[in-house]
C-alpha cells in the first residue's frame, strides 16, 4: 500500500520513511518517537500490536498525528484507527464454508485473546445456515498453537475451517497432517493478516480468504495527511475510537475464492448483494 501511495501522490523516500521494529513495545515506542521528532506529519503503525505504543506516544505528543491500520484499540483523538470490520465477511465465509463441505460439518477457529470471537462466530454460523440450514457449526479458540483445535475438528469430521486465528502457521501444518491421515480438510483464512497463507502448503488447503484492503486505508491516510486533515469518523462510539471502518459494503473487505466450488462462489455473490441491499442484516 505504501508503494502505491507514494506513486499516486508523487512522493519520494525523503517524504515517506519506513521503519521495521524488533517486535517489542519498547522498540515500537522508540521508532514512533524518532519519527515524531523528525517532524513527519503522520506516523502510521500496522496491526493491534501497536496499540500500547500508539496509546502512550499519542498522549506524550498530543499535537502530533498518528494512525494505526487494522486496529480499533486506541482511544486517542489524535490517532486514526483504520479498522476492518469482520461481521459481513464472516457471514460470507459461512456461506462459502457450508457449500464446500461434503460432511456438512464445518469449524470456526478463533483466538483466545480476540474479544470479537463471539461476534465473528455468530455471523459465520448465520451465513453457513443461510446457505445450508442443516449444516453443523463447531467452534474452538486457540492460544499460541492450533494443533489441538484442528485435531478436534478433524475428529468430528469437519472438513472446512474458517480461521480468524492468525498467530502462526501451525494451523497449516495441523491441517496437512490431518489430510495425510485420509482426511480432506480445507481452510478459509484472512489476508494479509495471516502471512503464512502465501506458502505452498497453505495453497493446497486454502479455498478462499477474507481480503482486508490495507492498501485503501494507507491511500486514505496519505490523502488526508497531504490535505492537512485527519480521519476522525466514529469507529467505536462506546469507547471513543475514531478513524474509519472498512467493510464489505464500502469495498474495504472482500471474500476472495481460490479453489472454492462455483456453486459457493455464486452463492457468496448473491449473499453479498443481499447484504448491500440490506436484505440480510448481520449481527454487530
Amino acid at each position: 500500500g505504501v508503494a502505491a501511495a507514494k506513486k499516486k501522490f508523487n512522493l519520494s523516500n525523503l517524504d515517506v520513511r519506513e521503519l521495521v521494529t524488533s517486535g517489542t513495545s519498547f522498540d515500537r515506542e522508540n521508532r514512533i518517537e524518532f519519527l515524531v521528532k523528525a517532524k513527519y506529519d503522520l506516523v502510521i503503525g500496522v496491526g493491534p500490536t501497536f496499540n500500547e505504543a500508539m496509546t502512550f506516544m499519542s498522549e506524550k505528543y498530543p499535537e502530533s498525528q498518528f494512525a494505526i491500520v487494522a486496529s480499533a484499540g486506541v482511544e486517542s483523538i489524535n490517532v486514526s484507527c483504520m479498522n476492518f470490520r469482520g461481521e459481513q465477511s464472516a457471514f460470507l465465509a459461512g456461506v462459502m464454508a457450508s457449500l464446500n463441505s461434503k460432511s456438512k460439518k464445518i469449524g470456526y477457529l478463533g483466538d483466545t485473546a480476540n474479544s470479537s470471537n463471539e461476534l465473528a462466530l455468530l455471523n459465520f454460523a448465520a451465513g453457513a445456515k443461510y446457505a445450508v440450514p442443516k449444516v453443523k457449526v463447531l467452534a474452538r479458540n486457540s492460544g499460541n498453537t492450533s494443533d489441538t483445535e484442528v485435531n478436534y475438528f478433524s475428529s468430528q469430521n469437519a472438513d472446512v475451517i474458517f480461521s480468524t486465528w492468525s498467530r502462526n502457521g501451525t494451523i497449516i501444518n495441523a491441517i496437512t497432517n490431518a489430510n495425510s491421515a485420509k482426511k480432506s480438510m480445507k481452510l478459509i483464512g484472512i489476508k494479509p493478516e495471516q502471512f503464512y497463507l502465501s506458502s505452498k502448503a497453505a495453497n493446497k488447503v486454502l479455498i478462499g480468504y477474507v481480503n482486508q484492503r490495507l492498501d485503501l486505508a494507507v491511500l486514505d491516510l496519505f490523502a488526508a495527511a497531504l490535505s492537512g486533515e485527519s480521519i476522525t469518523e466514529i469507529v467505536d462510539s462506546k469507547n471513543g475510537v475514531f478513524g474509519k471502518n472498512y467493510t464489505v459494503a464500502n469495498g474495504g473487505v472482500e471474500l476472495r475464492a481460490t479453489s472454492a466450488n462455483q456453486a459457493s462462489i455464486s452463492a457468496v455473490a448473491r449473499a453479498k448483494a443481499a447484504i448491500l441491499a440490506k436484505k440480510i442484516a448481520v449481527v454487530k
